[in-house]
């Protein structure tokens, strides 16, 4: 009997240690339930985290983009203005190396045309004589008319008059038209060696303007003559 009751003081002892251990377990059971619920909740916050730092990234990114761009773009127009300004300088140096040689060209110009012009005026346009009551052309008057046309070619802008004039014998109105002869002959030339007909006049003085006013043969031999006047183009 006594060890029967110590069996059930033990046995009983027992089952009141168990309660109060479930009883305790409890608290740890509601415990772990609230951790679960807190690590079930956790991805969401975790979502949320992990997208605003995608965001982040994101605008970081964008503005990565955009500096290199804006740095692309100034770039650009660094270099641009680069070309721009040589562009410029080049094109300045051109213009002045052009008025230069304009102004070079200027001179040269005027030089020459001063030396034409003296050219011009030292150059005299020298009579040519005729046989007593004749208008056929001496040799020597023919390699007179070369010159003249040579330097008439030369001188486009001259116009030129081919006065023919007699000696005092003979009628007045027979030396107006010997003159004329006279006159024509040594344009004829002329022409014959390229020079326009329309740059040359003739027109006959007869007697009426002797070079020499004697009355022998020296002076009627300087009087039968053909005499040359230039004029610029009208």
């Amino acid at each position: 009997m006594l060890i029967l009751a110590m069996s059930l003081i033990i046995v009983s002892a027992c089952s009141h240690k168990s309660v109060v251990r479930e009883d305790r377990a409890v608290p740890k059971g509601e415990a772990a339930l609230e951790q679960m619920a807190e690590v079930r909740q956790a991805p969401a916050g975790g979502v949320e985290q992990t997208t605003a730092g995608e965001d982040g990234a994101d605008n970081q990114a964008a503005a990565k983009m955009e500096a290199m761009a804006k740095a692309a773009k100034e770039k650009a127009a660094a270099e641009a203005a680069v070309v721009e300004k040589a562009d410029l300088a080049k094109a300045a140096a051109e213009k002045a190396a052009k008025e230069k040689a304009a102004a070079e060209a200027a001179v040269v110009e005027k030089v020459d045309l001063v030396k034409a012009a003296a050219e011009k005026a030292l150059y005299e346009l020298t009579d040519i004589k005729f046989d007593f009551d004749n208008f056929d052309l001496r040799d020597e008057a023919r390699e007179v008319l070369k010159k003249h046309a040579a330097w008439l070619t030369e001188n486009k802008d001259v116009n030129i008059t081919v006065e023919g004039h007699c000696d005092e014998r003979g009628t007045a109105e027979y030396n107006l038209a010997l003159g004329e002869r006279r006159a024509k002959a040594a344009a004829m030339f002329l022409v014959n060696m390229g020079i326009d007909d329309k740059r040359i006049k003739t027109i006959s003085y007869g007697e009426e303007l002797p070079l020499d006013p004697g009355h022998d043969e020296a002076a009627w031999a300087r009087n039968r003559r053909a005499h040359f006047v230039a004029s610029g183009k009208q």
